[in-house]
């Protein structure tokens, strides 16, 4: 069945979704442009302190990410299309069950999104709608969203505001034989002798605001808030919990939880070569985390045709009211968890890479751009990570403009 899912999602993988940061909202597009991005992202992960084991135990993780995107503009109307499939390969997973064979064990998360803007030029409004889902064993959403963009009469400022939603529904059954409909949720294998929940739903609702202002011919600034409400199951239910008093349990966690972040953006033009990005961002929630975090990201124009690219992110975060380390959760907790997400730590992101016109100076090119990337992240409890990708942009009919 794994074989069968793997090959399901790498059909879908010709599906499509919105490209939220390609296109400025506010400028009038031209005619008519095409293009399709070709893109592949792979993800290495090890570390000890496992939610599905209890905070305890391999967190080996291999993810497989193809996917593809589609632009096509005309008018003053942009379509973005969005599909591809996660296929993951992990031990901890893996440890759900009683029997424990090796980071072999593979699943598949496939997914396709769709996106519409339109532009209205008199009144500088634009105006968007999407749609999307995703599906994979023991899991399916389906995600709507509508979103506003308002300019200023002299282009220099924007106001966008954006609602996104997502349904999700965590029962296990949809791409198994024999059932091919949800059925049930999954415990850890030996606590399935009863139901620890009567939910298998979680809906989500974010509102995003966000205000660009163009300072000076170098300097762009941007504020955004997000202000998020999550109801439903909110925990895992094959996380396991292991108390003080060497009983074992499912993760526990409260109904609701009510987020707020803050952001604030600064990019800057330096010298006609470089462009500086920089970003602090902080957030809070209901169950007790608190978090911010600092990034830099450098871009280094060589020439027309090659640009080199590097960033670095520092994060710090407190520990959720309702964590704690394997076995030192106390009977008497209304709530809890040991997953390591919901700790305290620092982290470090670390990255590079470059983006390349290989065929920027012929009229009818063969490819657009080509884009590497590379990033190591480390976690202060031990967690270590590598990601790569590389994306390759195409043009369709007409050639889009550099």
């Amino acid at each position: 069945m794994r074989r069968i899912l793997i090959l399901a999602s790498l059909l879908v993988f010709s599906c499509f979704t919105k490209n939220a940061f390609g296109q400025k909202k506010n400028q009038a597009p031209q005619p008519t442009k095409q293009e399709i991005e070709l893109l592949y992202n792979h993800y290495i992960q090890d570390g000890n302190n496992s939610a599905v084991t209890g905070g305890i135990g391999t967190e080996k993780l291999n993810v497989y990410g193809p996917s593809v995107r589609i632009t096509r503009q005309k008018g003053k109307g942009i379509w973005n299309f969005k599909g591809g499939t996660d296929i993951i390969s992990s031990a901890s997973t893996d440890n759900i069950d009683s029997i424990q064979s090796s980071a072999s064990v593979l699943d598949a998360r496939t997914y396709v999104n769709a996106n519409y803007a339109r532009y209205f030029p008199q009144k500088k409004w634009t105006i968007d709608a999407g749609f999307g889902g995703s599906i994979e064993s023991d899991y399916f959403s389906y995600a709507p969203e509508v979103g506003v963009t308002k300019g200023s009469a002299n282009g220099l400022r924007n106001l966008e505001v954006q609602f996104k939603t997502y349904f999700d529904d965590l029962r296990w059954g949809r791409l198994n034989p024999g059932y091919n409909r949800p059925v049930k949720l999954i415990y850890p294998d030996e606590l399935r002798y009863k139901e620890w929940t009567d939910q298998y739903k979680r809906q989500s609702y974010n509102l995003n605001i966000g205000v660009t202002q163009v300072l000076n011919k170098r300097n762009v600034l941007g504020i955004f808030a997000l202000v998020g409400v999550q109801n439903g199951l909110l925990s895992t239910p094959f996380h396991r919990v292991y108390f003080n008093t060497d009983s074992l349990a499912v993760e526990k966690l409260p109904n609701q939880r009510n987020r707020f972040s803050l952001s604030i953006k600064w990019n800057s033009f330096v010298g006609g070569r470089f462009i500086l990005k920089n970003t602090a961002y902080a957030y809070t929630d209901n169950f007790g985390v608190l978090a911010a975090s600092l990034q830099h990201e450098t871009a280094y124009k060589i020439n027309r045709k090659l640009t080199v690219l590097g960033d670095l992110k520092l994060y710090s975060q407190r520990a959720s009211d309702y964590f704690a380390p394997f076995k030192e959760h106390e009977i008497t907790d209304l709530y809890y968890t040991s997953d390591y997400d919901m700790s305290q730590f620092q982290t470090l992101k670390l990255g590079g890479g470059f983006k390349f016109r290989p065929y920027l100076y012929k009229a009818q090119p063969l490819i657009n751009l080509i884009t590497l990337r590379y990033h190591h992240y480390l976690r202060s409890n031990g967690l270590r990570s590598h990601a790569i990708s590389f994306a390759i942009q195409l043009p369709i009919g007409k050639k889009m403009n550099p």
